[in-house]
Formats: C-alpha cells, sequence, structure tokens
C-alpha cells in the first residue's frame, strides 16, 4: 500500500515522467548557465580583480559537480521511468492481443455466393427485389 504522505503518490505514472523531463531539463539547464557564468568569470578575472567585488568563482566550481550529479540522477530516473511504461505499455498491448480470439475471414470468400458447389448450381435463384 502506499504512503499517503508521498507527495509523489498523487502522480500517475505519465505525471511522473513529466515530473522527470521537467527536472532532467532543468538540471541541464542550470550546469550550461553555471558553465557560462564560470567562463564569463574566467575572461573578467584574467584582467584583474573587480574593486568592491567578491569572486564567484570558487563558489560556481562547487556547484558544478552538483549539478553533474543532479543532472545525471534525473536522466536515470526518467530513463527508467520511460522503460517501466514502455514495459507497461507492452505488457498491456499483449495482455490484449492475446485475449482476442481467433476471428474466421468474413467475406466474398466466405460467402454462400462464392462457395463453389452454390456458384456452379445453375439452378440456384437469384434473390428477389
Amino acid at each position: 500500500m502506499s504512503d499517503p504522505k508521498n507527495p509523489l503518490d498523487r502522480l500517475d505514472r505519465q505525471e511522473l515522467l513529466w515530473l522527470t523531463g521537467i527536472l532532467k531539463d532543468a538540471c541541464r539547464e542550470r550546469l550550461e548557465k553555471n558553465l557560462v557564468s564560470q567562463a564569463f568569470e574566467e575572461r573578467l578575472y584574467q584582467r584583474g580583480p573587480v574593486q568592491g567585488r567578491l569572486d564567484p568563482r570558487p563558489f560556481l566550481k562547487i556547484w558544478e559537480p552538483r549539478y553533474r550529479k543532479f543532472q545525471e540522477v534525473a536522466n536515470l530516473l526518467h530513463a527508467q521511468l520511460e522503460g517501466e511504461a514502455a514495459a507497461a505499455a507492452a505488457e498491456s498491448l499483449r495482455e490484449q492481443f492475446a485475449a482476442v480470439p481467433n476471428v474466421e475471414r468474413h467475406g466474398p470468400a466466405s460467402s454462400q455466393v462464392m462457395i463453389e458447389k452454390n456458384a456452379a448450381n445453375p439452378r440456384r435463384k437469384s434473390r428477389t427485389r
């Protein structure tokens, strides 16, 4: 039984997939922004320290491995949910098609007119209109 206090229990599988996709994209964007900020700060501080401004480079470098780790975990979560969703969909389709009984062909070949003995019977009367 699910935990009523767990907020993720309020989401179905598709919503969890969307949430992990959003998380994955947000982590990627945050990492990219961090890398751009690091490059900017490096270029800025090549000219020398800026008067009255603290150097943010150490802080940016501390967060880079964290962002990489978050992005990796978000990618794994998303891939896992996609795999589970694909497996669940495949199982659902398998059950759906396994339950369908074989149906004999309905059409001209099974029509009474097309059966050879009736088609060859010259005494067979046509339908009345």
